[in-house]
């Protein structure tokens, strides 16, 4: 399988030093926070498992001598707080925050406690969460993905799919930042195409974002990253082709639910990586002193029968970029 090469690692030497496999103390039992700005019923709940998987290769053994404690926020960033101060109740270790809110969160409920952030869209530093991507210099490292980046990239790639649309419609979330949005709006200009954000905070708004957009009568949707998205890609990728529109969007299972096009890292992988700076924290390392990482590798996904299903041709340029055709 062909990889695509997108974001550069940051401090690669130091995050990929081989961690210790070895038994842990029978009579220690670790405890592990799990924050999340997304959903318990979300299919990444099932990347718990790769989570509490690579920490029993090191040792860390759920029911054994590891305790997870998990919170999800259902959607509802608005109560991260709250879920963060009760982990912090619990006196966890280290907590694993999924989503740059949730990483916010973590932080001010317990300043002193190791946290991992993943899946963190915004720059950690522009953010405020580190000092920098190679020194953290605080109690929060983990995993940046940067995704204005992403969505850049995405519209990139769906403008590609149509040439001759001449304008897409950015779905983003209420809560995504205009930085975010706005390197978006660059890549389409330099494509000489028009982008439209509509926004959108859950599915009740959803009804009034599509008839929105079918009065922009764009050429096709960029669906922006979120939680909230994922959980939704397969009602969206049907909502889109009820109005006759392809979409990309952020993760391969989205492509599997109806998407036309997807453009990420895999989850699991992410969830694995994060999994290993928990561990690194548990066997004695400073946070601080854990470089930020970053995606490397991205795959982008085609579902040939959505392609069918809307009427296009895909241009042989962009289905040869692809990592895994979806028939």
């Amino acid at each position: 399988m062909r990889r695509r090469e997108f974001i550069a690692l940051v401090g690669s030497s130091a995050v990929a030093r081989p961690l210790r496999a070895r038994a842990q103390p029978a009579s220690r039992v670790y405890r592990l926070g799990f924050l999340s700005a997304g959903f318990s019923d979300n299919p990444v709940v099932r990347s718990i498992q790769s989570i509490a998987a690579e920490l029993a290769r090191f040792g860390f053994s759920e029911g054994k001598n590891l305790l997870i404690e998990a919170r999800y926020a259902e959607g509802r960033a608005e109560r991260l707080p709250e879920l963060a101060r009760e982990i912090a109740a619990t006196h966890a270790e280290v907590i694993l925050a999924v989503s740059t809110p949730a990483a916010h969160a973590a932080k001010d409920a317990a300043p002193s406690t190791p946290v991992v952030m993943a899946f963190a869209g915004e720059d950690p530093v522009v953010a405020g969460l580190v000092a920098s991507l190679a020194r953290p210099g605080g109690n929060v490292t983990g995993i940046a993905l940067l995704a204005a980046e992403m969505d850049a990239k995405r519209v990139e790639l769906l403008a590609q799919a149509v040439p001759n649309g001449r304008r897409l419609v950015l779905f983003a979330t209420r809560y995504a930042e205009q930085d975010r949005i706005s390197l978006a709006q660059r890549t389409a200009n330099s494509l000489n195409v028009e982008l439209v954000i509509v926004r959108a905070g859950n599915k009740q708004d959803y009804d009034e974002a599509f008839a929105t957009i079918a009065r922009v009568a764009p050429a096709g949707i960029v669906i922006g990253s979120s939680p909230v998205f994922f959980r939704d890609g397969a009602e969206l990728a049907a909502l889109a082709a009820t109005l006759g529109l392809p979409t990309i969007c952020e993760w391969r299972e989205m492509a599997e639910q109806g998407c036309l096009l997807s453009f990420g890292p895999r989850v699991t992988t992410l969830y694995r990586r994060a999994a290993g700076y928990v561990a690194r924290i548990f066997q004695g390392a400073n946070p601080a002193d854990l470089p930020v990482e970053q995606p490397t590798t991205f795959e982008i996904a085609i579902n040939l029968k959505t392609a069918k299903t809307l009427g296009i041709t895909l241009p042989l340029t962009l289905q040869a970029q692809a990592d895994e055709v979806i028939e």
